[in-house]
């Protein structure tokens, strides 16, 4: 009785490949490489948006820093001389000195002397002695606070 061995094909992968790759598995160099690319070009779109998706007006927001400022500035006013200024131009000298209050603003603040409260702030130039204005912003007196126009 002669015995015949019969051979069966292995590969379960379904690839035809034989050799030193037949079991590749992960990325490439080049697959890896593009990735990368694919990642980048999502954030580079992404992030520069982000703000405006979220619905942060960086104007708006800077305005209301610095009308927080002028009311602090406004407080140390006060202190050291005893009442509140009747409006921003008390805060810094021309040119800054060391004896300011606050930078020179983007807007001309008027102040309510009894207590310090921003009656009005006006990014108009004419009333802002040249300071170039924030434009598309206004001052709420209710909510005391730089809203969009």
């Amino acid at each position: 009785m002669k015995l015949t061995r019969y051979s069966i094909n292995k590969n379960t992968t379904g690839s035809s490949h034989d050799g030193i790759f037949k079991d590749q598995r992960g990325f490439n160099i080049i697959e890896f490489l593009m990735l990368v690319a694919f990642v980048l070009l999502v954030v580079l779109v992404v992030v520069p948006n982000l703000s405006l998706f979220l619905g942060v007006d960086k104007k708006l927001a800077n305005a209301n820093v610095e009308a927080s400022n002028m009311r602090f500035a406004a407080m140390a006013y006060e202190k050291n001389t005893g009442k509140y200024p009747a409006n921003s131009d008390a805060f810094w000298t021309d040119p800054p000195g060391p004896s300011d209050y606050a930078p020179r603003p983007h807007a001309f603040y008027t102040f309510d002397v009894g207590n310090g409260r921003i009656i009005s702030a006006s990014t108009d130039i004419s009333e802002n002695n040249g300071i170039t204005p924030w434009s598309n912003i206004k001052w709420d007196n209710t909510g005391d606070s730089w809203v969009k126009q």
